[in-house]
């Protein structure tokens, strides 16, 4: 595993960021899929700015890592106490660094129940 180019910086995507990562079909790979980056100094930065639980960092907890189609972007979900809403990192699996990360709230996106 390599470890993130992580510089102490975050980058919020935005929608059109985050949707471009987006293959035709994006496939569950959370129990296949060997990190390519050591995400967990960016999610420590996530943290203190109040975006992750710091019982999510402390635990490395991950809900759910999914890959697109092309294998070139994974998105993962970690959880927020909230019924289908994550904070999602994307990581570009070409450059094996983290790309970014966005709140993705399902509940709103498509109309899902809490």
């Amino acid at each position: 595993m390599r470890l993130s180019n992580f510089l102490g910086l975050t980058k919020q995507l935005t929608e059109t960021e985050f949707r471009n990562t987006f293959g035709n079909k994006m496939i569950d790979v959370t129990q296949t899929a060997e990190p390519v980056v050591d995400i967990w100094n960016y999610v420590e930065e996530l943290v203190k700015q109040k975006l992750v639980d710091n019982h999510v960092y402390e635990n490395n907890l991950v809900e759910t890592v999914y890959r697109n189609d092309t294998s070139t972007f994974d998105h993962v979900l970690l959880p927020t106490g909230d019924p289908n809403i994550f904070t999602t990192l994307v990581i570009d699996l070409t450059k094996e660094t983290i790309y970014g990360h966005i709140k993705l709230d399902l509940n709103q996106k498509y109309g899902l129940t809490k």
